[in-house]
């Protein structure tokens, strides 16, 4: 998968992003502390997120994928649209990412949520989308009230604790 907005390339994961991928996921206390488990994750986690979860062909739509600038091809963070039931419905999908603290507060985070919106409403199909984020995540949360997503509730979940949930309907 390859795709792009106006200034980012969303890739399927490739060799050379595993460093930086790790790096983000088991180096990187002040990202992942607002992210999946509220920490840095162990290696073994690492890989099982990374062949579990991670677009690996272009064939795929589901799942994790790489970010990166359009001009220079550094490594940004990571995006994704994954299936979830929030609310209920095993038909929604919930869309997200994690950013390098060195490109927060850029825009990147709203560019990618607009991207995964248009993608979902045009290319899949779906009524809806959903994202979670951390209570604690006051910019991401901003970020996706900024794409127009309401507030429904807060959900506590094995793996990621504590989450408010947002939706919006196509």
């Amino acid at each position: 998968m390859q795709l792009e907005t106006n200034r980012l390339k969303v890739v399927s994961f490739e060799a050379e992003l595993f460093m930086p991928l790790y790096q983000l996921f088991c180096e990187n206390e002040t990202v992942m502390k607002l992210a999946f488990k509220g920490r840095k994750l162990t290696k073994k986690e690492f890989l099982e997120v990374l062949s579990n979860d991670f677009i690996l062909n272009d064939e795929e739509q589901i799942g994790f994928v790489c970010v990166l600038d359009k001009n220079t091809g550094d490594f940004i963070g990571f995006t994704g649209l994954i299936p979830c039931d929030f609310l209920g419905d095993e038909n929604d999908m919930e869309f997200g990412f994690i950013l390098h603290q060195n490109h927060w507060g850029k825009g990147f985070a709203t560019e990618i949520g607009q991207f995964w919106i248009d993608f979902a409403k045009n290319k899949l199909q779906k009524h809806r989308i959903l994202a979670a984020a951390s209570p604690h995540n006051h910019a991401s949360i901003n970020a996706i009230k900024k794409l127009g997503l309401t507030e429904i509730k807060e959900i506590t979940t094995k793996d990621r604790g504590s989450r408010l949930v947002f939706s919006k309907d196509f």
